[in-house]
């Protein structure tokens, strides 16, 4: 372990802990070396708000060959050689706004509340296939899984695939070109869907008594059935684009990686069930009889389906979590040859699925639906293995609002293949052939559990990140979580049970209308999001903040912007840099007052004090304020304060534990804080929700302090029932290796 002589020797300008806006905004030509590793206009002019370090494990580089070129630039910067900030966002800069937008909307339409209304006539009728006209649910299916879904992975491919590749999108005037043609197709098939395939079975439905009455008005079936066709073509020639805008951009890259051929493979199956999409459009919208039905809905809706969420999404998902999980959250990266068993397997396990039930339609043989199932069991096996390999459920570097999405989506893989596995001893047991219930909520939680929660998880973690907006003061979603959650529940159990009882009838119905809320919310935070990042790339800035007072944790910006006769004092106080409008309105707008008095050594109560008197604060309010400071140390005071995880009894806290055992000193990445004795003690108010953390710092100048106390901020403040998080900064005592668990010193090779 270096000491801070050691580490300050080489009088670096851009060290770990520094937020991206604030190395660019003072050293405007790192900005060049950013974009070279895939900043490019993600997260506004400045980029977004993350540490260097963070950056860095994200996009797979070194973090010592990044820290050498950012201070190579940062001294070309000083030296006059390129002294402004270059923010000329292009196409693929912010092509993922129209495609997340456009794929929320389908989920908020087609896929949550059009599937809550037909999923309530169902189970209110007790008729589950017949209750509504099948093109309908077809309309459903369609518009979540290549609307939303699809929408959604060509958004996060023609983003993410370059900038983990250090490269650019190649082709994007074709890629934004694909949204519209995409929109098109889908809106023709989904609007065909409504009329065929015509309803061939008798049903006391009054909605579809009335829907069959008005449609004698149309005789020309023939004109529906030209206007889904080329729906479904224009869809299937989107798809193809979007491969080749993909394939161009990985090709031109150069920078294989091993999660790279299952990408292809998923895009693969894509096209494939594109294609079929087209054929099954015409084979569905021809049907003419009952028995023409159940042969061809039959045979071929599982196949395509299957290919759909095991080819495709399944696939892309665990693929890509090879590639993000590990370097957004420190989660354990699996060895080099689990992504090329991960690619044989799953794919042989698809294939088999494919190609085995419409066999076994029509020859009847049962050892095709046993090579069904053990598919069922071979990707059962993958996505357990997988959560093994990253240590999903382990300690995590990163704790945000999506780290809960993401989690729970592989525990609703697992649950949907156990589903899958038990439903042929679930037909036995119920005495049944083949349960549309069991089938329905088997493939929701495939759909709907694993699929939407993982895209939802993800999303909510990158769309604030490319937006430019600070992800820790985003909404939480811990309503929208609990709302998707239990529909998801709520619809697995509840449809399941119809078989024994249509008493359970409304919570099904209600079910579907409270994933539709989750649904809204989380729509409504992305386009917010979404919102949000145009402003900051069209003024250049982030919106004031108000404040009240003048505190340790106030942002330099929001300060001068609501007094700006405070320049003077932070001037007096040596802060020289902010003389500079540009960075008054950039790195001031992500330091808070507290950081930049330790960074540079000032002494923060003489600052506070000269700022509060220079912005005209009254002395009343300066007083009242302290009182109602005193009055909560007081109250937090009563709650015991505890130094050991053990010690804690109240459910809460051992979170909070649980929450700092989670966070680590990049220079020691292989012990948490709490394991290195930096955490003294944890202080929980129950009935104020304020948990207080006193910890300490391995040196006063450790370069990776904020980065430390941010993350313990984050994730503290991320347990459900935490209001507020304080951290009490202490070196008395202060810190040395005596604090460090024996066997932890053992583990970092520190006995002697």
């Amino acid at each position: 372990m270096r000491n801070d002589g050691e580490r300050r020797s080489d009088a670096r300008f851009v060290t770990p802990e520094m937020l991206l806006p604030e190395v660019v905004a003072k050293y405007p030509a790192t900005r060049k070396v950013f974009d070279k590793y895939g900043l490019r206009g993600c997260g506004g002019p400045t980029g977004p708000r993350e540490p260097v370090a963070w950056f860095a494990r994200l996009h797979n580089v070194p973090l010592q060959q990044l820290l050498d070129e950012l201070n190579e630039a940062a001294r070309e910067s000083l030296e006059g050689k390129s002294a402004e900030i270059r923010f000329e966002p292009t196409i693929a800069d912010t092509i993922y706004q129209p495609y997340f937008s456009a794929a929320a909307a389908f989920a908020v339409v087609f896929g949550g509340l059009w599937g809550a209304i037909l999923l309530a006539v169902m189970s209110i009728t007790y008729e589950v296939q017949f209750a509504v006209p099948y093109g309908w649910i077809l309309a459903h299916g369609q518009g979540m899984i290549s609307g939303f879904v699809a929408l959604m992975a060509m958004g996060f491919a023609f983003q993410a695939f370059p900038r983990f590749k250090h490269s650019e999108l190649q082709l994007p005037k074709l890629a934004i070109a694909i949204l519209p043609l995409m929109l098109l197709g889908l809106t023709g098939q989904i609007l065909a869907h409504f009329f065929l395939p015509k309803p061939v079975f008798p049903s006391e439905s009054p909605l579809m008594l009335a829907w069959l009455e008005l449609t004698k008005r149309f005789s020309r079936y023939d004109l529906f059935l030209v206007v889904g066709t080329v729906g479904a073509l224009l869809q299937w020639l989107a798809v193809t684009l979007f491969i080749v805008v993909v394939a161009v951009t990985l090709k031109r890259a150069n920078k294989p990686e091993p999660y790279d051929p299952i990408v292809y493979a998923s895009l693969i199956w894509l096209w494939l069930s594109a294609l079929a999409n087209i054929v099954l459009f015409v084979h569905w919208g021809t049907i003419p009889d009952r028995d023409a039905f159940i042969q061809r809905v039959g045979t071929w809706n599982a196949p395509l389906r299957d290919a759909q969420i095991f080819g495709f999404a399944a696939q892309l998902i665990l693929g890509v979590s090879l590639r993000f999980l590990p370097h957004a959250y420190g989660f354990r990266e699996p060895p080099r040859w689990w992504a090329k068993f991960l690619l044989v397997s799953s794919n042989l396990s698809t294939l088999a699925l494919v190609v085995s039930f419409p066999l076994y339609m029509l020859l009847r043989d049962h050892r095709l639906m046993a090579l069904y199932w053990f598919a069922l069991l071979a990707w059962s096996i993958l996505v357990a293995a997988q959560i093994a390999m990253l240590k999903l459920f382990g300690a995590s570097q990163e704790h945000d609002r999506a780290l809960k999405f993401i989690r729970s989506a592989y525990l609703w893989a697992i649950v949907g293949l156990a589903m899958g596995l038990a439903m042929p001893i679930y037909n036995i047991a119920t005495h049944q052939n083949f349960s549309h219930n069991y089938l329905a909520a088997y493939r929701h939680a495939l759909l709907s559990g694993f699929i939407l929660l993982m895209i939802v998880g993800v999303s909510s973690k990158v769309t604030p990140i490319l937006a430019g907006v600070d992800l820790r003061q985003t909404n939480s979603l811990w309503t929208a979580f609990v709302l998707l959650n239990l529909g998801n529940i709520l619809r697995v159990i509840g449809q399941t049970l119809l078989d024994f009882t249509s008493f359970v009838g409304f919570l099904v119905a209600a079910a579907g209308f409270v994933q539709w809320a989750g649904i809204v919310l989380w729509a409504d935070d992305l386009w917010n999001n979404i919102a949000a990042g145009r402003r900051i790339a069209k003024e250049g800035m982030t919106i004031a903040e108000e404040i009240t007072d003048i505190t340790p944790q106030t942002k330099v910006a929001t300060v001068l912007e609501r007094y700006p006769q405070t320049l003077e004092v932070f001037l007096r106080y040596g802060f020289a840099p902010l003389a500079n409008p540009v960075l008054r309105k950039t790195m001031a707008r992500v330091v808070t007052i507290e950081q930049a008095c330790r960074r540079e050594g000032v002494d923060m109560e003489a600052l506070l004090r000269d700022l509060r008197k220079a912005a005209g604060l009254e002395l009343e309010a300066e007083q009242a304020i302290s009182s109602k400071a005193s009055e909560q140390s007081a109250e937090i005071s009563e709650a015991p304060f505890h130094s050991d995880p053990s010690e804690a009894t109240d459910f809460t806290e051992k979170l909070i534990w649980a929450a700092l055992e989670g966070c680590y000193d990049p220079e020691i990445p292989d012990a948490n804080i709490v394991e290195l004795g930096l955490v003294y003690g944890v202080r929980w108010d129950k009935e104020k929700g304020i948990a207080e953390i006193r910890m300490t710092l391995t040196s006063p100048h450790c370069p990776v302090g904020d980065y430390i106390l941010e993350q313990v901020r984050q994730s503290v403040g991320s347990v459900p029932a935490v209001r507020e998080v304080r951290i009490d900064l202490t070196f008395d005592p202060p810190w040395s290796l005596d604090r460090i668990k024996p066997e932890v010193r053992q583990k970092l090779g520190l006995e002697w």
